[in-house]
């Protein structure tokens, strides 16, 4: 009866994401020329038919990404491996042996929701930043959800000041989704996805200060609301790699995983907002509606 119950809820929730599919692609188009100029820039080389498959691709991987968090709120912790598989957890467990803490740079990439879940894999703190939204209701519901696999959500405001406060006798995981883009143009910036793209260098600052040890999340969608996280380490000692060295690693990892399932990334967020103000050519991305 109990797998009959998930079955149906499962079934429920794929119809609601592809009802909401429709309505994003369809009746009311969430920034589909934005992300039609993104992906039309970033891969210069696709067909027009490559491009509008990927966009297509893209707008049922955010209507998955709408209801995932709801799917997953009252899932006990043994029913969550159905959709989250760790790989190379040895590599935490081993920075922690050795008293290392961790600035774990993910991405907005798959489903970082389901990130939260890593309290479950691990003994050490486990600490995030979140925006809080206006609502206080809705705030702390969000809060509820976010924290109930053990994650420590900190006010995005706070975060730089807590995390580099935190407790230094012990280890910690801090994670971070590192390709926000700046609040303005700023004068750090790098070539990702065949584009000069201005960076934050926050989390790389948090590890150099703290002298972490540097992971990179890699993550595969290998089917319909599973994912597979995998460690990947970028330096084991902060300080000696330095910011510009860590983000270096971190934007070319980021783009290898982009390029290998192109629809998982965000799309529909504005990355390059500042380089219309640098003579970059339009591209005309109304042809390709």
């Amino acid at each position: 009866m109990h797998t009959l119950r998930s079955r149906l809820a499962l079934w429920g929730w794929r119809s609601l994401a592809n009802l909401i599919f429709w309505v994003l692609l369809k009746l009311w188009p969430y920034r589909r020329n934005l992300v039609l100029v993104n992906m039309a820039r970033c891969f210069p080389t696709r067909s027009e038919k490559e491009i509008r498959q990927m966009v297509t691709a893209y707008f049922r991987h955010l209507a998955d990404l709408v209801v995932e968090p709801f799917m997953i709120r009252k899932m006990p912790h043994g029913g969550l491996g159905r959709f989250v598989h760790y790989e190379n957890t040895a590599l935490i467990d081993r920075l922690i042996g050795e008293k290392k803490s961790i600035v774990l740079m993910a991405s907005h990439y798959g489903s970082w929701e389901y990130l939260l879940s890593l309290p479950l894999q691990t003994a050490c703190d486990v600490l995030a930043a979140y925006s809080p939204v206006s609502n206080k209701w809705l705030n702390a519901w969000l809060l509820k959800l976010r924290g109930r696999f053990g994650v420590t959500m900190i006010p995005k405001s706070e975060w730089y000041r807590r995390t580099l406060g935190w407790n230094a006798e012990s280890s910690a995981i801090f994670v971070t989704i590192a390709d926000q883009r700046p609040p303005e143009s700023g004068k750090y910036y790098l070539d990702f996805m065949n584009r000069k793209t201005f960076i934050q260098s926050g989390a790389a600052r948090i590890a150099v200060q703290r002298d972490c040890a540097v992971v990179y999340l890699d993550v595969t969608k290998t089917e319909r609301n599973t994912y597979h996280f995998r460690f990947r380490l970028i330096t084991a000692e902060a300080r000696q790699l330095g910011e510009a060295g860590i983000m270096e690693h971190y934007y070319k990892a980021l783009e290898n995983t982009i390029e290998r399932q192109p629809e998982l990334w965000l799309w529909s967020h504005n990355r390059w907002k500042f380089h219309s103000r640098q003579g970059q050519k339009p591209v005309n991305a109304l042809k390709l509606l």
